[in-house]
């Protein structure tokens, strides 16, 4: 199970920023996908399907946040090549195609997301800092 402390914000001062100013789409969705791993690493009384429902959604979100705004022309383009053009994993576009439209993911690969996306964000933000 993923542990709140791996992701690299503090979700009170996120909450805190976004009580008084709109949250860029990325913090927004860290905020999101943290507020699950805390609610599933505090062993809170949720359902199974409630933690899925919940992880899912931030998948989703967070996708769609970042390719919606690329969605520019006459005719939509492909998630999976805006994504690709993000640098988005392949196997993340397909579990939020899956969340979407198919059978719930199971909670461990959900997590397993929710790590993978962690980790992302971590290289993203220590390659920017350099």
């Amino acid at each position: 199970m993923p542990s709140p402390s791996m992701f690299p914000a503090d979700p009170d001062q996120l909450a805190a920023w976004k009580a008084i100013t709109t949250l860029p789409h990325a913090l927004e969705s860290t905020l999101a996908l943290l507020s699950v791993v805390i609610h599933d690493h505090s062993h809170s009384r949720l359902s199974n399907l409630s933690l899925r429902q919940s992880y899912a959604t931030a998948v989703i979100r967070l996708v769609n946040g970042l390719v919606d705004p690329l969605q520019l022309g006459l005719y939509a383009r492909s998630i999976a090549s805006i994504a690709r053009q993000l640098g988005l994993p392949p196997w993340l576009v397909e579990l939020r195609h899956a969340a979407t439209h198919e059978e719930l993911p199971s909670l461990s690969l959900l997590r397993e997301a929710a790590r993978q996306v962690r980790d992302t964000i971590s290289s993203e933000l220590h390659r920017k800092t350099r």
